[in-house]
């Protein structure tokens, strides 16, 4: 407000000058006016003040997918402190189950500290409590890994099978006239396409369905070169007539056709010496026994089609898949 006046006040004066002074040219009134330089650069300064301001919030906003309570970002749907709503602490011999404190956690969720959780999904508890899953990876079936197959490196999921910058193994580059088959950099490769230095099988890649690029969309798959409604379920790949996880099938590991050598086995769609810790080796298949329908407790005792996996016994309700 003060600024503005004084802009009044100043032009106020110079109109007076003007009109006392009938000899004056409009040279002089130009030098006279030599305070219309600062008039011009205060609102500059102003107008600076704000846009400062605006990105200092913007940075400092805490992200909180949970429930905020207090400076805490916590999931009121097992937080024993917390259950059910902020404040709302559980007894001593009490947990926090689907929002509620009880004496014991509901079907499928395992008590970790008096928080009920499902460690067949979740990435700080997945498949033990305290099982923590590195950078970028995920829960799956109590085992962590990359959802679509490959290794986390730096933080993000990406195939060693076919990366030119991660090949083989993270951080490994190709050359710049090599690509990456296999896990390893070569010059061309052979049967699959090259996709940027990515060789890839583009009758079942659904980010290369057919040709590099073409990503089929969420709802269907990538069948004979061509996105259509999956034949298979959730999860499989339809290699040449048969429904198969590339994540764990030996005889297919990480895309159809892939076989793994002789006392290889298949983790998260790569072919390596040994399973992961908390997975089983059947028949050159990495799995959690505690959560396959398939290997359920063991290796080949499949689960009837209602039941599910947990904790190694086939039953009515428990984890399933999201």
């Amino acid at each position: 407000m003060k600024t503005w006046i004084g802009w009044v006040a100043a032009a106020a004066m110079v109109s007076l000058v003007a009109c006392g002074d009938d000899d004056a040219d409009d040279t002089d009134v130009i030098d006279d006016g030599g305070g219309e330089t600062d008039m011009a650069m205060e609102p500059v300064d102003m107008g600076g003040d704000p846009v400062d301001m605006g990105d200092e919030l913007d940075m400092s906003m805490p992200t909180c997918e949970l429930t905020m309570c207090g400076d805490a970002c916590v999931d009121t749907e097992s937080d024993p402190t917390n259950c059910g709503e902020c404040g709302t602490e559980c007894g001593t011999d009490e947990v926090c189950s689907e929002g509620a404190c009880a004496g014991m956690c509901a079907d499928g969720l395992d008590d970790c500290d008096g928080a009920c959780l499902n460690t067949a999904a979740d990435a700080a508890n997945c498949g033990d409590c305290g099982n923590a899953c590195g950078a970028g990876e995920a829960c799956v079936d109590g085992a962590c890994g990359c959802v679509d197959g490959g290794v986390a490196c730096d933080g993000t999921c990406t195939d060693t099978n076919t990366d030119p910058a991660n090949c083989g193994s993270c951080g490994t580059t190709c050359g710049a006239a090599e690509v990456c088959i296999g896990g390893s950099c070569g010059g061309d490769c052979g049967d699959l396409t090259d996709c940027d230095g990515a060789c890839v099988d583009t009758t079942t890649s659904n980010a290369n369905c057919g040709s590099c690029g073409n990503a089929c969309p969420r709802d269907q798959a990538c069948e004979a070169g061509t996105c259509v409604a999956p034949s298979c379920d959730r999860g499989e790949t339809n290699c040449g007539g048969t429904c198969t996880s590339t994540l764990s099938d030996p005889a297919n590991c990480g895309r159809c056709g892939n076989a793994c050598a002789s006392g290889e086995v298949c983790n998260f769609g790569r072919c390596a010496d040994d399973c992961a810790a908390l997975q089983t080796n059947c028949s050159g298949a990495c799995t959690n026994t505690n959560f396959d329908e398939d290997n359920c407790g063991e290796c080949g005792n499949a689960c009837e089609a209602e039941l599910n996996c947990f904790r190694g016994t086939c039953r009515m309700g428990g984890p399933g898949l999201p």
